[in-house]
């Protein structure tokens, strides 16, 4: 079994996490480090694009998850360290416990679905979350220009547009209004921020979809799971589609929707 090991950059409680399931994954497992833990342990690191392994143990945020999976290869275990963390399974209570069932091969393998995004015709990179374009100056709104499969929907002011992936619409598109779709749903949720007007609301479109969004005005951000950007120009057009590949995560919870109540649910009734 070959295991990488990633953590938060410049996180010294990560690394400390790190150390402990050093120690308790089996003597025989090969393990790989990424290099700014490597360097923290002494140990023979690889970037992030260069780790392939059967399992990637990440110990961080979601936005330490995220970068994960835009450039290595494998299947993804998340340690929550700090937020929310809807993405990561495992909480720095249950840890040792967590390890324990991985090593008796007691989870499950989900695919979440990605979305490929284009500026132009040209690549710009994979979104598992969500690709946002959104005003580059504060206070200033953009109109952007929505189409399906090249037929022309809607015209809409606001301070940006979300597209984002069924396990996308736990994030920055349930904050602004959008619907949550179930993972094994390949849908598209098409969300506005801050719009203008009352007729703008989410719109869910199905996986066969083609999207296109152009820039109407003055230039905007282009945002892809916060880890890639991009500045776009008048005219500039996004298209967005599903990936044929996504990202696999391990799971330990028994349904989404126990993963949904203590991550979401109860974060907003407490």
């Amino acid at each position: 079994m070959k295991v990488a090991i990633v953590t938060k950059i410049n996180c010294k409680s990560c690394i400390n996490i790190a150390r402990i399931i050093i120690s308790a994954l089996p003597s025989d497992w090969d393990i790989i480090y990424e290099k700014s833990l490597a360097r923290a342990i002494k140990k023979p690191g690889l970037e992030i694009n260069e780790i392939n392994a059967d399992i990637i143990i990440v110990i961080g945020g979601d936005g330490t998850i995220l970068r994960t999976a835009q450039f290595a290869h494998g299947n993804i275990l998340g340690i929550n360290v700090g937020g929310l963390g809807f993405l990561s399974e495992i909480e720095i209570g249950n840890i040792e416990a967590s390890i324990l069932k991985l090593i008796r091969n007691e989870y499950t393998i989900i695919e979440y679905m990605g979305l490929d995004v284009y500026v132009n015709g040209v690549y710009s990179g994979k979104a598992i979350n969500d690709a946002v374009i959104h005003t580059d100056k504060v206070s200033k709104i953009r109109k952007f220009r929505l189409y399906e499969n090249n037929y022309f929907i809607e015209t809409t002011s606001a301070d940006g547009v979300i597209v984002a992936t069924p396990i996308g619409s736990t994030s920055y598109s349930f904050s602004a209004g959008g619907p949550i779709l179930m993972p094994n749903l390949n849908g598209i949720v098409v969300s506005y921020i801050a719009p203008v007007g009352f007729r703008s609301r989410s719109i869910v479109f199905s996986e066969k979809t083609d999207l296109k969004i152009a820039i109407v005005g003055e230039r905007s951000l282009l945002t892809i799971d916060g880890q890639i950007e991009k500045k776009l120009s008048k005219n500039d057009v996004v298209n967005i589609r599903v990936s044929e590949n996504g990202a696999r995560f391990i799971s330990m919870y028994t349904n989404f929707y126990e993963k949904l109540r203590e991550k979401l649910i109860k974060d907003v009734v407490n």
